[in-house]
C-alpha cells in the first residue's frame, strides 16, 4: 500500500503508513477554485458577517457549496479569492449580487 501521488492517499497494491507528502503542493494550491491574492487586487469580503447572522460554522457553509472548511476560512481571511463559478454559488445562498458580498477595494467608486 503505496501512496497515491498528490493525494497523501495509500494505494492498496504497495503497502505504505506514511500519509505525508512533503514535496506536493497544499490541499489549496491544488484546488480550482481558487486564485491567488496579489498586491494589485486586495478583494475583501463579507463571507465571515453573512456566515455569523445565520450563525453557521465555516464546516455548515463549507458544505452548503460543496468545498472544504479550509476553502472557507482562507477566503474569509483574504489568503484566496473565490473562482468566479463559486462566488456566484456563495452570493446565490446569501440571496445577494456579488458586489454586495466582495469588494474590490481599487474599485474607484
Amino acid at each position: 500500500m503505496g501512496r497515491v501521488p498528490g493525494t497523501g492517499r495509500r494505494d492498496a497494491q504497495h503497502g505504505s503508513d506514511d500519509y505525508r507528502d512533503s514535496g506536493a503542493p497544499s490541499v489549496l494550491d491544488r484546488l480550482s477554485i481558487f486564485s491567488r491574492s496579489d498586491a494589485f487586487c486586495d478583494m475583501k469580503n463579507r463571507l465571515k458577517v453573512l456566515r455569523a447572522e445565520r450563525d453557521w460554522s465555516q464546516a455548515e457553509l463549507a458544505g452548503r457549496l460543496d468545498v472544504s472548511r479550509q476553502a472557507i476560512n482562507a477566503i474569509e481571511t483574504g489568503k484566496y479569492d473565490p473562482s468566479l463559478p463559486l462566488a456566484f454559488r456563495i452570493a446565490r445562498l446569501f440571496g445577494q449580487h456579488i458586489e454586495e458580498i466582495f469588494d474590490d477595494e481599487h474599485d474607484p467608486d
